[in-house]
């Protein structure tokens, strides 16, 4: 099987159908390693029975690994192939994990997400590609009065020209701190590129 090492991944391209095809010829979102696992129940106070949505979530391995540590869990991508192989691969999670293709940028909000009703959102190598004013607004509304939003991107400054995976620039990372009360950033890999960032208490 192909990896993302091999694409030529073109980052306009956000259609449904482009994914469909990226996630068909092998594209793969980066496995989270355990230190990433680690800093972000860190970072984020996962606590057991917390309501999480994955937005993003690709073939879905983060979403089951939140989901073995009690929290529930739905996650969305808008590419069908994606939440496919999500729900082929994660059958034993019982009610903690449901997959639902779903795309943020075109439709309408998914009846689960009403206000005040999530406790963590996360958007790990998936904000870049979303309608960001529109849904950080969407997000501060689902989420509950303490509750956290969740990113992990990649530095664009700090990735090569012809990486697969660009993620966020400085200006965009630190524009995210509007509309929250605590923003808190932390570094994942040696080169200072992979970041996580947590918005707390959405206002």
């Amino acid at each position: 099987m192909n990896t993302v090492s091999t694409l030529s991944v073109v980052h306009e391209r956000q259609t449904p159908e482009y994914w469909d095809a990226m996630y068909a010829k092998g594209y793969r979102v980066p496995d989270p390693s355990p230190f990433e696992r680690q800093m972000f129940r860190n970072y984020a106070a996962v606590k057991s029975g917390q309501r999480v949505v994955d937005v993003g979530c690709g073939q879905g391995r983060m979403a089951a690994h939140m989901a073995t540590w009690g929290l529930t869990v739905r996650a969305f991508d808008f590419s069908s192939v994606a939440i496919e192989h999500a729900q082929a691969s994660h059958q034993d999670h019982g009610d903690l994990l449901m997959f639902a293709r779903h795309d943020f940028n075109a439709d309408a909000t998914p009846g689960a997400l009403e206000p005040g009703s999530v406790d963590i959102m996360v958007c790990r190598h998936s904000l870049e590609f979303l309608d960001q004013p529109r849904f950080l607004t969407d997000v501060r509304r689902w989420l509950t009065r303490s509750g956290v939003l969740q990113i992990t991107t990649h530095r664009a400054e700090l990735m090569p020209p012809t990486a697969p995976h660009r993620g966020l620039t400085e200006r965009q990372i630190e524009t995210l701190r509007s509309g929250w009360q605590f923003m808190t950033t932390y570094g994942l890999d040696g080169s200072g590129s992979l970041i996580g960032i947590v918005l707390r208490g959405p206002c």
